[in-house]
């Protein structure tokens, strides 16, 4: 267990200190310097979260309507920008999670 512990630390101080880890940090500084932005982003995406699992038969026109409804947050270059980052990190994050899953074979 310690040789995967020590591979974990790598693991996580490579993700530190990759770029896109560090881009994400300097976008979210910009986010918290502007205030409310912070909330307002928790809640753009918690209603997106929300709406991503909804099991609605009208889930197409509520899309549409969350699209309307945050089409002027969305333009926002800080708030389009932290959310880039931020999606570029949880894939990254899948995929390594994905490759660890794949790579594991249990058996039940």
């Amino acid at each position: 267990m310690d040789r995967i512990n020590d591979k974990l630390e790598e693991l996580v101080l490579a993700i530190l200190e990759s770029p896109e880890y560090q881009e994400l940090q300097k976008v979210e500084a910009e986010v918290i310097s502007t205030p409310g932005l912070t909330e307002q982003i928790k809640e753009f995406c918690w209603k997106n979260y929300e709406l991503q699992n909804s099991e609605e038969e009208d889930l197409y026109e509520r899309m549409e309507e969350f699209e309307k409804e945050y089409q002027e947050f969305r333009s926002n270059p800080v708030v389009t920008a932290y959310l880039e980052q931020e999606l570029k990190m949880c894939r990254i994050l899948q995929a390594i999670n994905a490759r660890i899953t794949n790579a594991i074979e249990l058996v039940l």
